[in-house]
Formats: C-alpha cells, sequence, structure tokens
C-alpha cells in the first residue's frame, strides 16, 4: 500500500548559520531529515531532481523553499521534486503570456 504526500519544505533555516561552502549538504540533509521525521522512516531516498535542484546554483546558494511529493512504499519512502518555491512559478507564467502578446501588439502597429 503506498501513501503520496506533498510537503512545502523551508530549508533556509538550515543552512542559514553554516558555512558558505557547506549551505547545499545542509540542505540536502534538512530534506532527508524532513521526511524521515514526517513518515517516521529512516530509509529515506531523495529523487535526482530534488538534488539538482539544490545544487543547480552551487555550494553556496541553495533555494530557500522547495515542493516534494513524498511516496511511502513499505519501509522505503521516495521523495521527488515538484517544484521550486510555488508563488513564484504561477507568477513567472502570467508574465511569459504578457511579453508574447506585446511583441505581436509591436508587429500590428509597424504593419
Amino acid at each position: 500500500m503506498t501513501e503520496e504526500k506533498l510537503y512545502d519544505i523551508q530549508l533556509r533555516k538550515s543552512f542559514s548559520e553554516s558555512s558558505r561552502r557547506k549551505k547545499a549538504p545542509h540542505a540536502i540533509k534538512a530534506v532527508r531529515d524532513f521526511v524521515a521525521k514526517n513518515t517516521r522512516s529512516e530509509n529515506v531516498i531523495l529523487g535526482t531532481g530534488v538534488n539538482e535542484l539544490v545544487w543547480s546554483r552551487g555550494v553556496s546558494h541553495p533555494p530557500s523553499k522547495i515542493r516534494i511529493k513524498v511516496k511511502k512504499d513499505g519501509d522505503k519512502v521516495f521523495a521527488d521534486l515538484i517544484s521550486a518555491e510555488p508563488e513564484k512559478e504561477a507568477v513567472k507564467t502570467e508574465d511569459k503570456t504578457k511579453s508574447e502578446e506585446q511583441p505581436k501588439k509591436d508587429e500590428e502597429k509597424k504593419a
């Protein structure tokens, strides 16, 4: 029987006081600890998307928030990435549609 849950994890507190070259490893450990605590399981497997997102901006600038989907299957717990900072993504999609409309209007004025 598999259980699925969505979690928003705040990572800023986990790496705010660590040294500049250890922020990403501290963020990964915080994700692993958060999932282990909330699922009551020690066998946590992080997806490659989570790891790539945390390390995407380098060791000293991991994201402050991430959203993950956790699947519990027996003793194993799998954590996969959904998105980073969900509020900003909604704003980005609105901005893209506005920016695509502006060049079309400019072309109509020229013609």
